[in-house]
């Protein structure tokens, strides 16, 4: 590997680690557009207070017997009850489930209070609408493409005002509609707006992984902002100790807003809201995250997005969300040509673990031109080292004539010093945009491979040696790599730089190294990509290595 392709690697590296810490850096605070009428902040401060469960006022209606629904739509069961006028008891997930799974729940005891209905009344009091409400339709229903839709209805009274709220399911969708009317209330309040809110966030399933992709997001015009709630570190966890009581608001409209694990979301798309608000805090057992959202008494309609971040669920929502999911949001371009490369050979061929190696075999045959330029380019290089160096020493004192020197030296051997820089920039956005997708993209979960890599999102551990994993790939992955840098250097002539040279010789350590502790958590689809590419790698060395020189180089 020779010293450009090297200086990428270690760029690649350094925007991986420092990444996260650049976007809490400069995770901007909320923004109103200019042409929106803002909401009174006293009042939002009024909402703002009820972030810690502390309410002035609770709805005095008398509970009704609780009840509850189970709703199959296909691609999920979901368990609801008329708490708080439907609140999900349970949202099991039939999809992309790990074998050592039986199920794969969105809810659990942190954010079973959930879909919460409040107002401010004239007295200034929060009033909150937890109590049960009373059933006015709806039942137990399993959805299919003939019966594809299925609504439950939900009313309770304020001060003899009737307030309702209706859920609809629909088939194969993670979507859901959630009306509430409280127009009947409308002079009973103090604005004349209401709040809807997720409280609890969701649970972890993805163990420390999770840390790094736990944020906030809530767009606004277009432009999506992060509310970081995990570990900035890159090696973070989504351990509660590292989770400080924080909120952000964002005042407007917000085309979408929710909370986001590694796989799974939870996304309010309003009709139209004056103010967002996110809360995030510790718990017992993981990261608690609140969703407000504020909007005008008359607009009843909003939508619930609760389930898997996968690529077509999230784009059929048109809230532009899906530009969060594949990775950074620059490459997005870049990213869905290689998302949709890797479901069209899934396609053909349904295995993601084949899938990848094919993947790593397309991208260096695609990329081959370039990288044989760049390799050629490194050649060259090395074959004239002993000759500048020479001429390093022997006009060392001299830097004009040196350089002159050194330019006919390129002009003779017809090499141009930057031409191995070029084709490592045009790559450098697909190889990256590989890195997002296949550490990001939810098709990897639950897929094996073969024999002990039977999760491709997860780390192939292969035995523990007391709580340390044993994890096979990061291995054969950085040995690949020390193996390629050597290839690198095999053909490298005598009479070089000797500082050079120890360079060469300390990186081929110390790279692959650093490269094995940086890997070696991370998902097995991962590492089965690099290792693959890393051997193709090798193959391409080797037929550069092995190509006619055009004779010795003369100069100096």
């Amino acid at each position: 590997m020779d010293r450009k392709t090297l200086t990428g690697f270690i760029l690649i590296g350094a925007i991986l680690l420092l990444w996260p810490s650049y976007l809490e850096l400069i995770s901007p605070s909320e923004k109103p557009p200019e042409k929106d009428v803002l909401p009174d902040t006293a009042i939002i401060e009024k909402y703002s207070q009820t972030s810690n469960g502390i309410y002035s006022e609770l709805d005095k209606t008398p509970n009704q017997e609780s009840r509850s629904f189970t709703i199959d739509g296909g691609s999920y069961v979901a368990k609801i009850n008329n708490s708080a006028g439907g609140s999900f008891l349970s949202f099991d997930l039939k999809k992309h489930l790990k074998r050592d799974e039986k199920n794969l729940d969105l809810i659990d005891n942190i954010n079973k209070k959930n879909l919460l209905v409040s107002f401010i009344n004239q007295s200034g009091e929060v009033v909150v609408l937890e109590n049960n409400w009373s059933v006015v339709s709806g039942a137990s229903a399993t959805l299919s493409e003939g019966f594809n839709e299925a609504k439950v209805a939900f009313k309770t009274n304020y001060m003899g005002r009737t307030i309702t709220k209706e859920l609809t399911f629909y088939y194969n969708s993670y979507e859901v509609d959630v009306s509430v009317g409280l127009r009947e209330v409308k002079d009973l309040t103090l604005d004349e707006k209401y709040m809807l809110s997720w409280s609890g966030g969701l649970p972890e399933h993805e163990g420390s992984q999770d840390g790094m992709f736990m944020e906030g997001l809530v767009s606004q015009a277009g432009s999506i902002e992060s509310f970081r709630v995990g570990a900035s570190s890159f090696f973070g966890s989504s351990n509660t100790k590292n989770i400080s009581e924080e909120n952000k608001k964002y005042v407007g409209q917000a085309d979408f807003a929710g909370y986001r694990t590694k796989y799974f979301g939870v996304f309010f798309i309003p009709q139209k809201s004056d103010m967002v608000e996110i809360i995030k805090y510790p718990t017992a057992s993981r990261a608690g995250v609140d969703i407000n959202i504020m909007q005008d008494i008359n607009l009843e309609k909003n939508k619930l997005y609760l389930g898997p971040l996968d690529y077509s669920s999230i784009e059929s929502l048109n809230v532009g969300l899906e530009k969060k999911i594949l990775g950074w949001q620059w490459l997005s371009s870049v990213s869905w040509l290689v998302y949709s490369v890797m479901i069209s050979l899934f396609g053909l061929i349904p295995n993601y673990g084949v899938v990848v190696v094919l993947f790593a075999v397309l991208i260096k045959l695609v990329t081959y031109p370039l990288m044989a330029k760049q390799l050629r380019s490194s050649k060259k290089m090395q074959e004239i080292s002993p000759i500048m160096n020479k001429i390093k020493t022997k006009y060392k004192n001299n830097p004009a004539v040196q350089q002159q020197k050194i330019a006919a030296l390129f002009q003779e051997h017809k090499i141009n010093p930057l031409a191995g820089c070029l084709p490592l920039l045009i790559q450098m956005p697909i190889l990256m945009s590989v890195f997002m997708v296949f550490r990001n993209t939810i098709e990897f979960r639950g897929e094996s491979f073969f024999l002990w890599i039977n999760d491709l999102s997860a780390a192939d551990t292969l035995l523990y040696l007391g709580e340390i994993p044993v994890n096979v790939l990061p291995f054969l992955m950085s040995a690949s790599m020390y193996y390629t840098m050597k290839l690198s250097t095999a053909n490298q002539p005598a009479g070089g730089d000797p500082a050079q040279e120890a360079t060469q010789q300390m990186m081929k350590y110390m790279f692959p190294g650093m490269m094995f502790f940086l890997f070696y958590s991370f998902p097995s689809g991962l590492n089965l990509y690099y290792l693959c590419f890393n051997i193709m790698q090798i193959v391409q060395q080797k037929i550069i290595n092995n190509e006619t020189p055009n004779g010795p180089p003369r100069g100096g």
